[in-house]
């Protein structure tokens, strides 16, 4: 039986060198199985959807020239934007408050959400502006008027309210 296996090779490696089919020869086979691909499932825990939910516009700042004055009027929206209020009340907040302290000019901005405040117009020290002050309950208030500025400070303010 050994010799006939062995017959049955030696017939297969010279027919296959010499590029001859046998036929009639069983040749032994070997077949290599790979195994299928392996998958698997992770659970991924997904965050709790936040129950209250912000949407906080980005500031619009127009300035039609750059100048210290419109500057300073920007960054004191920007610091009461970012309620950094310490900041806001440096930058002139202190001047134009109208009384009543730190404490109560916090306190006025307890319904605003967002300021956006365009600089319509800069002559030496006196900046016109446009304020849009979104509110928390999703109302606009929009004011119109004048920053007068003065060694980096807002000095005083005339602001009419427009809607």
């Amino acid at each position: 039986m050994k010799a006939a296996i062995l017959v049955a090779a030696l017939v297969s490696v010279c027919a296959a060198a010499c590029g001859t089919p046998v036929v009639g020869v069983p040749v032994p086979v070997q077949v290599a199985v790979t195994p299928a691909p392996t998958t698997s499932t992770t659970v991924v825990a997904v965050p709790a959807a936040p129950q209250t939910v912000y949407v906080q516009q980005p500031p619009v700042y127009v300035a039609p020239a750059d100048t210290a004055e419109a500057r300073t009027v920007v960054a004191y929206y920007d610091a009461i934007n970012r309620r950094d209020f310490s900041t806001a009340w440096s930058l002139g907040g202190s001047r134009i408050a109208g009384g009543g302290g730190y404490t109560k000019y916090v306190n006025g901005f307890a319904t605003t959400s967002w300021d956006t405040v365009t600089v319509t117009d800069v002559r030496g020290s006196t900046v016109s502006v446009v304020l849009s002050a979104l509110q928390a309950d999703g109302t606009t208030r929009t004011f119109s008027g004048t920053y007068t500025v003065s060694g980096g400070v807002i000095a005083g303010s005339h602001m009419t309210r427009t809607k």
